[in-house]
């Protein structure tokens, strides 16, 4: 029984460990052998291809992987900064690697090597040869498209750039990174409401300065009085 469960565990692990190596390599290249014949793969040509995008802020901040709804994004017709790095991984030199960088909607390009194709939106470039462990960046800048242009039903719409290299022996590579765009959020202030001066009555002092004349009241009083007294 013991025998049986160590078995599984050491099944279950090395299952785990193949599986995370596969994600590992998932911008390294790799080539469809043709079976039935046809050119064969050279295992000592591998190169790898990593996208990243630049972080927004005042001079630029860290290239990463992706930016997703959580991180720092974008507004409109602000300039994104995305960096592709090619790498020979593998023993011999690599040849005529053509990469293909696609442009996402609500992205439009600026500069960078290469040809853009505006009709497909995609920056192509090659680079000549690559020496075994040596590597080439390069630097590609959009830029997001006018608020009026993004979507109207979302604050905030994320979209991914995607890059792939290709060599002369049929390698491929392919990578990619997110970027999250905010809407400019416009405020508006209600108008104020202007109603109409209400005039009020002025009502009388009744202060200190009516005593006086409360004190002849009796005085009137009985001064009328006496004079009906007379006249009978």
């Amino acid at each position: 029984m013991n025998k049986l469960f160590k078995a599984l565990s050491f099944s279950a692990i090395a299952l785990c460990l193949s599986v995370s190596s596969t994600f590992a390599a998932g911008n390294e290249s790799n080539c469809q052998i043709v079976y039935g014949g046809g050119e064969v793969c050279n295992p000592s040509v591998k190169f790898t291809l990593n996208k990243t995008v630049q972080t927004p802020g005042k001079g630029g901040g860290d290239f990463v992987d992706n930016l997703t709804i959580n991180d720092s994004r974008f507004v409109a017709g602000q300039n994104i900064s995305f960096k592709i790095n090619i790498t020979n991984t593998g023993n011999s030199t690599v040849n005529n690697i053509r990469v293909v960088d696609t442009f996402p909607q609500f992205l439009s390009f600026v500069a960078g090597a290469g040809s853009f194709d505006s009709n497909n939106k995609t920056l192509s470039f090659t680079i000549d040869k690559l020496d075994a462990g040596k590597g080439q960046d390069v630097i590609i800048t959009a830029k997001v498209v006018n608020d009026s242009d993004l979507p109207t039903n979302s604050g905030i719409t994320c979209v991914t750039n995607v890059a792939k290299a290709t060599d002369s022996t049929g390698n491929t590579a392919e990578d990619s990174s997110q970027v999250c765009i905010q809407r400019n959020v416009t405020v508006v202030t209600p108008t104020p409401q202007i109603f109409e001066k209400v005039t009020t009555k002025q009502i009388p002092a009744t202060g200190p300065e009516m005593l006086p004349l409360i004190g002849l009241i009796p005085a009137g009083l009985t001064g009328f009085y006496l004079r009906r007294k007379s006249n009978q």
